[in-house]
């Protein structure tokens, strides 16, 4: 017997069914079945029809938050300032990796399974693109903060590029050697060119990927890349 749900307020019951069917829907496409997502939720099967009219409709707003950029804004913004500005910009590229390579995940098995993602109004969805795109580069303003000063490009640009790296060295089309944060900060804040002082290609030892613990003053070092960025539409 299913236990009884925890009362919830309707806005809190339908982002607790959401968040339990992203995972489902990643592994499974939409084939996955009402009863799965109650069971992963710890409800009642009728309790998912009483907040959603039809699975589709849950489906479509789970397939809509996998793309939102909230938590993606919300966790840079808890990365720590006081950190080197190299910290933190590895930190947010583990971010945006990680958040992207789910988003490659969901499209990849939707597409698998002969469902694709519904597309929306054209004029609405562009619109919610450009906001969240403006809304993930604003976060990254605030996390680089005065170090905008020693950039050579314009701030702005800067965060176009590392947002085109980040999705380039995760994206499953595309072949090629992962690239860890830290490596992809480094090429991006000082070029491709060997320097004084610095470890060539040929000579450079394996380096290790600097997480988001350090850029909240825990220095963690993991041996893969976590984490990363998306300019996909923000839910309004």
């Amino acid at each position: 017997m299913t236990p009884r749900a925890p009362a919830l307020s309707p806005e809190e019951r339908r982002a607790s069914i959401i968040e339990a069917t992203l995972p489902l829907l990643r592994e499974h496409g939409r084939a996955v079945s009402t009863r799965q997502i109650a069971r992963a939720a710890g409800i009642a099967e009728g309790t998912i029809f009483r907040v959603f009219e039809s699975k589709d409709e849950l489906i479509d707003e789970a397939v809509h938050e996998a793309f939102d950029n909230s938590t993606l804004i919300a966790e840079l913004d808890e990365l720590k300032r006081s950190a080197p500005l190299t910290e933190r910009l590895a930190a947010a590229v583990a971010i945006m990796q990680e958040h992207l390579k789910g988003v490659f995940a969901l499209m990849t098995v939707l597409q698998a399974s002969g469902e694709p993602m519904r597309k929306h109004a054209g004029g609405e969805a562009m619109r919610r693109r450009k906001e969240a795109t403006a809304e993930l580069d604003e976060a990254f303003v605030r996390l680089i903060g005065d170090d905008a000063g020693s950039l050579r490009v314009p701030v702005v640009t800067f965060i176009g590029y590392l947002r085109m790296l980040t999705l380039s060295s995760v994206h499953p089309m595309l072949d090629g050697d992962f690239s860890t944060p830290d490596q992809l900060v480094d090429v991006l804040l000082d070029g491709a060119r060997a320097r004084p002082g610095k470890p060539s290609a040929a000579t450079a030892p394996a380096r290790k990927a600097t997480t988001r613990s350090a850029a909240r003053g825990r220095h963690t070092d993991t041996t893969g890349a976590k984490r990363a960025t998306t300019t996909t539409g923000g839910k309004k």
